[in-house]
């Protein structure tokens, strides 16, 4: 009989097995179960912690960077402020010609940590830049932080910089804003500050565009014309002994302006701060807002004309003077050589008297809607920053009407002044001034005011006071007295809060050619001094009017106006008669 061993032999052939133990087999489940989640559990936990401490790793990289570039390597600082200024976009005139330009340069900054020996390098740059301050520039130097000696410097300082060798020195590409023809078109393009940001003019209207440098501006402006108005009003000042004058050339059915000059005007290629402290940054023709006088006839005339309450055959009693809240006005001569007189000579002779008497028909509503519709009581609207607000007044009474009417009470700008005249004389049409270029197909259909009948009377009107009225002194010479019409008008300025006999703003408003206009131009002439030749009249007949045709004779050939305009005057005054 074989003894029991302990070992349980094992058949290699048998095919399945049996536990001889039992359990329990809930019990099992329920263990596996849990041991499955803490596997899951711990493999979460593992991920957190690598994420925590992969985020931590790189909080510290940025924070080691940080103090680095601030305490240690300002020389890094260039990446987080921009330390150069950029080209900007050029502006151009109407015929592609360049008004602007962009000169590379350098801005030469110092960190004072990294220079080797700082009196030696402070001697050094003052004697490359002797008008900086030896005193400004120890501090600066012996401080922490980073300064720039000098912003746009040249090639050649650069070069004298360079060869100081010290390592501390950083140099940074910049551009600077260059005019190549100075004063001339001063008050349009405007300016820029050190920084190359536009801070007047086309440079800060069209900020936006220009510094993107993306593509070039044309403006409306014909440089050649732009340079004959202003050799003209230059010497008009001159002749006149004049404080200043300015001029606006416009395309009459466009609104496009083609010349603007406002002197004195300034170099923008100065420094900014030599120029604002001289007033010279004043635009006269969009900032400035006057008296213009006579020459705001022409809407009282306009407005009667096209609301039919008389026409240019009507007669009203012009005596010597009348009266007009508590002060009397009178005409400088009479109108005509009756006690009543025409419309057509009440207005070529530029009678106040008769123009009163003209306006207390037509109203004080009437007359408030008609200006404001011209826009002669809201600013005016261009692309430009320097803008004035008309100043009307408030109420406005039958005294405001009546002096209003023969240009006095209400100030408005020249811009204005050019527009709304624009609009009596081009068919009726309210055109937006604009210094862009303007392209025929982009052409908009303006608000028309007056019909093209009471439009083609007040040029009719106009030509007459070049032919035979206040203006025949100054084109009594000149062939153009064919083809331009015109209004004058004189106006007496306030001096210590009286109106001033001796102190007269001058102005004269011409299209031409007249028989189809083209062109609008306006002359204003500040304060200016008789003359001689002229028996020291100093009314606008005698200065503003002859500046006017000066101008237009001179640039006439350039804008190919060679028409003439002959007038039939027995038929117009028939078609426009209501007898």
């Amino acid at each position: 009989m074989k003894r029991y061993s302990g070992k349980k032999r094992i058949d290699i052939n048998q095919k399945s097995f049996a536990f001889t133990h039992r359990y329990d087999e809930d019990k099992f489940s329920f263990e596996k179960n849990l041991t499955k989640t803490g596997i899951f559990l711990t493999k979460i936990n593992n991920r957190l912690i690598l994420a925590s401490l992969f985020i931590t790793a790189i909080f510290l990289v940025v924070a080691i960077k940080i103090i680095e570039v601030n305490l240690f390597n300002q020389n890094e600082q260039s990446i987080f402020n921009k330390s150069y200024t950029e080209a900007r976009g050029n502006i151009l005139d109407r015929n592609n010609n360049p008004l602007t330009a962009n000169l590379r340069l350098a801005n030469i900054g110092v960190f004072p940590n990294k220079i080797y020996d700082k009196n030696k390098f402070v001697n050094s740059v003052k004697i490359i830049f002797p008008e900086l301050s030896r005193e400004r520039l120890l501090k600066k130097i012996n401080g922490k932080s980073h300064f720039w000696i000098k912003r746009n410097v040249s090639n050649y300082k650069l070069q004298q910089v360079y060869d100081i060798g010290e390592t501390g020195i950083e140099i940074t590409p910049s551009y600077l804003r260059k005019y190549p023809h100075d004063e001339l078109v001063s008050h349009i393009l405007g300016d820029v500050d050190i920084d190359n940001i536009g801070i007047a003019g086309i440079e800060k209207s069209f900020n936006q565009k220009l510094v993107k440098n993306e593509n070039e501006f044309i403006s409306s402006i014909d440089i050649q014309i732009q340079y004959a108005v202003r050799d003209e009003l230059l010497n008009g000042i001159k002749k006149y002994k004049a404080l200043g004058a300015s001029g606006i050339l416009m395309d009459i059915n466009s609104g496009e302006i083609i010349s603007m000059v406002s002197l004195p005007d300034f170099n923008p290629n100065q420094p900014v701060e030599d120029i604002q402290s001289d007033g010279k940054y004043f635009n006269k023709n969009t900032l400035g807002v006057y008296e213009f006088g006579s020459v705001m006839k022409t809407f009282t005339t306009a407005i009667g004309l096209e609301e039919n309450i008389f026409n240019l055959n009507t007669k009203f009693a012009v005596p010597k003077r009348i009266k007009v809240g508590k002060n009397r006005v009178e005409d400088v001569h009479a109108a005509c050589d009756q006690l009543e007189c025409s419309v057509k000579d009440i207005f070529v002779q530029s009678s106040n008297v008769g123009t009163i008497q003209m306006v207390r028909d037509i109203g004080t509503n009437l007359q408030q809607i008609y200006l404001d519709r011209l826009g002669l009581l809201s600013r005016i609207n261009i692309n430009l920053p320097e803008l004035a607000s008309p100043q009307q007044p408030d109420p406005w009474r039958d005294v405001n009407r009546d002096s209003i009417s023969y240009g006095y009470g209400l100030s408005i700008s020249p811009l204005h002044l050019t527009v709304a005249t624009a609009a009596v004389l081009n068919g009726g049409y309210l055109v937006k001034p604009s210094l862009e270029k303007i392209n025929k197909e982009d052409l908009k259909v303006f608000d028309q005011i007056f019909s093209k009948k009471t439009s083609d009377e007040m040029k009719y009107l106009f030509n007459q006071v070049v032919l035979n009225g206040s203006a025949k002194e100054a084109f009594k010479e000149s062939e153009s007295k064919l083809i331009v019409g015109g209004k004058t008008g004189t106006a007496r300025t306030i001096k210590n809060g009286t109106y001033d006999r001796d102190h007269k703003m001058t102005s004269f408003i011409s299209v031409f050619p007249i028989h189809e206009p083209k062109y609008v131009l306006l002359t204003v002439i500040d304060r200016p001094r008789g003359v001689e030749e002229d028996f020291y009249w100093t009314n606008a007949g005698w200065n503003a009017a002859k500046v006017g045709k000066l101008i237009i004779d001179r640039i006439g050939p350039i804008l190919a106006i060679n028409s003439k305009y002959e007038l039939n005057n027995s038929n117009l005054l028939i078609n426009t008669s209501l007898q």
